[in-house]
């Protein structure tokens, strides 16, 4: 169960916007502060992403960061890290869908606000629709199987990124991936957070997020995730055999990707994506 939401400014950990919905009550402003300083910390002595998750008592936190402020969940231990992670990506956009300027205008932006967390007010009536509507059960179990989708091709682009980390070194491979993703993320730009996965990242991590999906729009189907999902990793992995060349491709294929799909078949193969991944194989 969700317990807290807050928005922060990254720099200053000034709360722009916080709403409790369980009973980890916390006194705002000490610990406002004090998420904002763990992420800068993390940020700046071991990942130039941030964190994204850690474990306070009975809660985990998970966080997400884009135009100069941090999205911070609280919520039980229990529930899926991944629900939650995705949960806060929806929050995140949401937020930037309701205030524009701040989309538009990022950090100077922040300079110039009062500090006055009222003007985002308004922001509450959103995220109570959102909380209601992932606790409805038909609506989360649809939700569910998208997730485990999502999850499935967030591994494939974690293993490609062993594929890619080396390459990038060399710049022309990224280049080409950059203009080859950004071709189908306009393609597919009603399902595809386009500033987030139009981001090609340095680390051996991942260098795609697609966790930014919008998966919990009603009118989206899952079959309509897969396929868009598919073309996006199809689309990688043609750029990258044009590069390798076929014999290299296949080795670096079975030695990153191929286990993956080997440990996780029975679950690629309940979500109906065995007829997409096989197209991968070299």
């Amino acid at each position: 169960m969700i317990q807290n939401i807050w928005i922060l400014e990254k720099e200053t950990g000034r709360p722009i916007f916080h709403e409790r919905f369980g009973s980890f009550e916390v006194q705002e402003v000490l610990l406002s502060g004090f998420l904002s300083a763990v992420f800068s910390f993390a940020e700046s002595e071991f990942s130039i992403m941030g964190i994204e998750s850690m474990e306070l008592g009975e809660y985990a936190l998970v966080y997400c960061f884009s135009h100069g402020l941090l999205f911070v969940l609280a919520a039980d231990k229990e529930d899926s890290a991944l629900t939650l992670k995705i949960q806060v990506n929806y929050i995140k956009n949401s937020f930037l869908e309701e205030f524009p300027l701040v989309l538009r205008g990022g950090k100077s932006f922040l300079r110039n606000w009062d500090g006055n967390p009222e003007v985002f007010g308004k922001f509450q009536v959103v995220l109570n629709d959102l909380i209601k509507s992932w606790t409805d059960v038909e609506y989360t179990t649809s939700v569910a199987e998208k997730m485990d989708i999502l999850e499935v091709f967030q591994q494939l682009f974690s293993r490609i990124s062993k594929m890619t980390f080396p390459l990038f070194k060399k710049g022309t491979i990224k280049q080409k991936l950059q203009e080859q993703l950004e071709e189908t993320i306009k393609y597919h730009k009603h399902i595809l957070n386009v500033e987030e996965l139009s981001q090609i990242y340095d680390t051996k991590e991942t260098f795609l997020d697609v966790l930014s999906a919008n998966v919990f729009n009603q009118e989206l189907s899952a079959e309509t995730v897969k396929a868009t999902l598919h073309d996006l990793c199809n689309s990688t992995l043609v750029v990258l055999k044009e590069y390798l060349g076929g014999k290299r491709f296949s080795e670096e294929f079975k030695k990153h990707i191929h286990p993956y799909l080997k440990q996780d078949w029975n679950r690629i193969r309940d979500l109906g994506l065995d007829k997409f991944l096989i197209d991968y194989l070299p």
